[in-house]
């Protein structure tokens, strides 16, 4: 493998692409799986929904891949040509090295993306270490971005210490056992558990990822006020990683144009924990911004 490949070997790629295809068969709707040429290497998505449907692009959190959107998929796609990316650097079927958070990369891959795709202007939504890169890819190119949904984002308020050691411990000993409690401190104490096949998903690319992506960049009250007014902001009120009342009262004071829910009884994990209100809270957001298909 690469020195800079995101897997730890060629083994550990087999390992959590064979739970890639595994979720695919559980996918329930119809999909495409799709390649993008980039300069980067090859850009690897799943499209589902109508094509001539009004276009929504998912990035999914760290340390993980497209297949994480199986739980709203078939909400978004019953309203939205929807395109779930694998980004680059992370364990999906993308092809490429992980870029600097300083060198711009990931917005200029995403780019590169929806020019392949054929699309103008897309509505994009993204969890975790996701909604950062939807975040930073609305502010340089904001007119290509109709509407913003950030879900869980990691970079609004510093990362709790405890929560950072969790990650470190759980990264230096990925035994299943610690992966495992790992994720239960990262969802929620009230939401219900996940299947078994998406928690041993979690726990195969957990341990057969080189290294986790390192916590991106705290936004800065400039980039929170530049943020288009039609951004919707999702936040699990158990989430673990920093504050969430500290995170909802910077929000309010520096992008107040824009949308702000707490969901109950979610943690970070948002999409697993409360996967149908999510789905309808984006699909409510983003029928409010005008549609741009794709050419």
């Amino acid at each position: 493998m690469p020195a800079q490949s995101p897997f730890k070997s060629d083994a550990a790629r087999d390992r959590v692409l064979d739970d890639y295809h595994l979720l695919l068969a559980q996918w329930p709707i119809p999909y495409e799986s799709r390649f993008i040429d980039t300069d980067f290497g090859k850009a690897h998505l799943i499209a589902s929904g109508n094509p001539t449907a009004s276009p929504l692009v998912l990035l999914h959190g760290g340390g993980g891949n497209a297949t994480m959107w199986i739980h709203s998929i078939a909400v978004l796609a019953a309203k939205f040509r929807v395109y779930a990316l694998d980004i680059i650097g992370d364990v999906g079927r993308s092809t490429g090295a992980r870029p600097s958070y300083a060198s711009g990369g990931h917005v200029r891959w995403l780019a590169q993306v929806f020019d392949g795709l054929g699309l103008e202007q897309t509505a994009l939504a993204g969890t975790s270490f996701g909604s950062w890169l939807a975040a930073d890819f609305a502010l340089k190119y904001p007119g290509r971005v109709r509407g913003l949904a950030l879900l869980a984002p990691p970079h609004i308020e510093p990362l709790r210490l405890s929560f950072m050691l969790r990650a470190i411990l759980a990264t230096i000993a990925p035994t299943e056992a610690r992966i495992r409690s790992f994720y239960r401190l990262v969802s929620s104490p009230h939401a219900p558990q996940p299947t078994e096949l998406v928690m041993q998903d979690f726990v195969t690319r957990w341990q057969s990822q080189r290294q986790s992506p390192p916590p991106p960049p705290r936004m800065s009250v400039q980039d929170l006020q530049r943020l288009p007014a039609r951004t919707l902001f999702l936040l699990g009120q158990d989430d673990a990683l920093y504050d969430v009342n500290k995170a909802a009262a910077r929000i309010r004071a520096n992008a107040p144009t824009c949308k702000l829910a707490l969901i109950a009884q979610a943690g970070h994990t948002l999409t697993v924990d409360k996967s149908r209100e999510v789905s309808d809270a984006l699909v409510a957001f983003l029928a409010e911004v005008p549609a741009s298909a794709a050419r």
